[in-house]
């Protein structure tokens, strides 16, 4: 019986710990990707160097760069559709630019529906839903660029 037992915990702490290596490595890809625009926003918005993108939607499901059918729904795609915009809607938009220009945080998340924003001081926040499926990512980047212009633009 103290074999079983023994194998059992020596069991659940081999996953745990493989299942924790996962989310690390997942976490990371996705991170990489986030980081891949952060030129790109600093130059296009003019924020500071020191601005900081990140996934703040918790545990991720599965590769992030990975989805089911469709293919562009993974969340990297999306998280990275929705950075795309937000470069694009400063490189296109002078009032744009000036708003988001003291933006110290960019973070994405999980939500529902078609990608959005929300602004709060320094943080602008991407809400993505991987199972929305009324629109690739490249039109829903699309859509948030116009968005953000016509919402900070008044």
């Amino acid at each position: 019986m103290r074999l079983f037992k023994s194998t059992v915990i020596a069991t659940v702490v081999v996953v745990t710990a493989v299942a924790w290596a996962q989310q690390s490595e997942f976490q990371g890809k996705l991170q990489e990707d986030l980081d891949s625009y952060k030129d790109r926003i600093i130059e296009n918005c003019g924020t500071s160097d020191k601005l900081a993108i990140k996934w703040t939607g918790g545990k991720l499901a599965g590769n992030p760069r990975e989805s089911t059918k469709p293919e562009w729904n993974a969340v990297s795609t999306l998280c990275t559709s929705g950075l795309e915009a937000i470069s694009n809607a400063c490189q296109g938009n002078k009032v744009v630019k000036q708003k988001l220009s003291k933006l110290q945080t960019i973070s994405c998340k999980g939500g529902k529906g078609a990608m959005a924003f929300k602004l709060a001081g320094p943080t602008l926040t991407l809400t993505i839903d991987p199972s929305y499926t009324k629109n690739n990512a490249a039109g829903q980047r699309d859509d948030l660029d116009q968005k953000l212009r016509s919402q900070l633009d008044d």
